[in-house]
């Protein structure tokens, strides 16, 4: 039996549970404490120390979460190989993706790949810009600006918002090398002693799935055609505390759901009454290909009494390399964002700033958006048509803007060997369990149809709908046996 090496200071106003955990930690981190062993039982550790058996199934339990150690019914709690870098399995698609996702190669049809490729980027007018902002600032243009973002583009973007009854102050604004950095933001602003709480859709956006683990406590809800059945969440926020909400309320990454108005006002309210905050990721409302543009929540936030955190990307608009964000942030939050900004970097790109305060101005921004809607529009249109006619899957909600179509096959296909099959043929699609916090529904796959070419569409689906149809044979051959 492991010796207990194990001390605390009751006097201390750092928690027991907490002290215990990182006392253990140090242990087994250093190799004091070897993989296989076995930690003293739960009933050991509290006679041992004189303290509640609770606080040591809390210290075990955080050990736990961070994959320190394993608890195996009925034999107890052992040390498991901790590596700080490890991937899951599920992941692999994903760090694929990053491979040839941003690049188009002749050899693959890239329905996997969530930017815009470089045919859409408005180099021309980038490049313009670019020497106009030089002869005007000359060198001044790469010191070090404001940390909050340069002022003159916060003040237009402050009217910018307002155009969509988003009124906020450009003291409220938030300049950001683009959206990975304000989620980075959002977890050190409500991170603590013990870990925050985050709720978000199952499925939901892979990239905020993996920042927020290992930092926060997540808790999912599965996404209807509207949004959240928020009865089952209210039912939720009544047994525990909700610090905030992570969601892209319109033409959600992967499924394309838009939330219906009535959920959106109903939500708010349960965010004053259990007072919790919402990170409204608005990535894709500009994406919309009938109709008017969808209202952001934020719109419809209360002045004075805001709850809704905003965020803005301009990488998906422009090109990924331009780097920028905006979050517009509640009066009682902005010191503590402007704080944790100037720790994670001390400027956002000024030169790129400037360039987008142009686009904007001179209306380029807006073409720009037109021709992308146009373009993307006529590809998700064709998407739709030739899925519809497939058998052995089923369009899981049909978007009206956004990216992505989340597909649903046939319970009878396994989902990653399809997955694996269409990669071999030169297909690139992500499957569903990168969406999702737990290993489930294999028998999803997102498709983003942004980067294709129509031709490249047309030819992609057929083997796609050749793959289905290998599969369902491969399948009726071994139920035969």
């Amino acid at each position: 039996m492991l010796k207990i090496n194990i001390y605390i200071d009751k006097n201390s106003k750092e928690k027991l549970y907490f002290q215990i955990y990182n006392c253990l930690k140090k242990q087994i981190l250093s190799g004091d404490i070897k993989v296989g062993m076995k930690l003293p039982s739960i009933r050991q550790v509290a006679i041992k120390l004189n303290i509640n058996q609770n606080t040591v199934i809390q210290s075990y339990n955080l050990l736990e979460e961070k994959g320190l150690i394993k608890k195996i019914s009925g034999k107890g709690c052992f040390v498991q190989e901790f590596c700080e870098f490890k991937i899951e399995e599920k992941e692999i698609p994903l760090i694929e993706s990053f491979k040839y996702g941003q690049f188009l190669k002749s050899e693959k049809i890239n329905f996997s790949n969530g930017t815009p490729c470089s045919e859409y980027f408005p180099i021309k007018e980038y490049q313009i810009f670019f020497n106009d902002i030089i002869k005007e600032y000359g060198g001044e243009i790469f010191e070090y600006q404001s940390v909050q973002g340069v002022d003159s583009l916060r003040y237009l973007l402050s009217e910018e918002f307002e155009k969509e009854d988003i009124f906020v102050k450009k003291e409220n604004l938030q300049i950001t090398s683009g959206t990975q950095q304000a989620l980075d933001i959002i977890i050190k602003l409500f991170s603590k002693e013990t870990k925050p709480t985050v709720a978000l859709s199952d499925p939901t956006y892979p990239n905020a799935l993996n920042i927020f683990k290992g930092w926060c406590n997540i808790k999912t809800l599965d996404i209807k055609k509207d949004g959240w059945d928020l009865d089952e969440f209210e039912e939720i926020l009544k047994e525990e505390k909700i610090d905030f909400i992570y969601e892209c309320i319109n033409f959600q990454n992967p499924t394309g759901v838009m939330w219906s108005l009535e959920k959106r006002k109903k939500l708010l309210k349960l965010s004053e009454k259990y007072n919790f905050y919402i990170v409204e990721d608005d990535s894709f409302s500009d994406f919309y290909y009938y109709g008017e543009k969808p209202k952001s929540l934020k719109s419809l936030d209360k002045i004075g009494k805001e709850k809704v955190i905003y965020i803005k990307t301009y990488s998906k608009i422009l090109m990924p390399g331009i780097g920028l964000a905006v979050m517009a942030i509640p009066e009682n939050l902005i010191q503590r964002v402007l704080l944790i900004k100037y720790g994670l970097d001390t400027t956002t790109s000024g030169i790129n700033q400037k360039i987008l305060e142009k686009f904007i101005i001179t209306n380029k921004l807006s073409h720009h958006l037109e021709k992308l809607r146009y373009e993307f529009g006529k590809k998700q249109k064709l998407c739709l048509t030739l899925l519809e006619k497939m058998k052995n899957l089923q369009v899981m909600h049909k978007p009206t803007g956004g990216f992505f179509i989340w597909i649903k096959l046939s319970d009878e296909i396994d989902g990653e060997k399809f997955y694996l099959k269409c990669k071999s043929e030169g297909v690139a699609l992500l499957p569903g369990t990168l969406f999702y916090k737990d290993k489930r529904d294999v028998c999803k796959i997102r498709l983003s149809f942004i980067s294709p070419t129509l031709e490249e569409i047309k030819i992609g689906l057929e083997i796609l709908e050749k793959m289905l149809f290998f599969c369902m044979m491969e399948n009726s051959k071994k139920s035969s046996y």
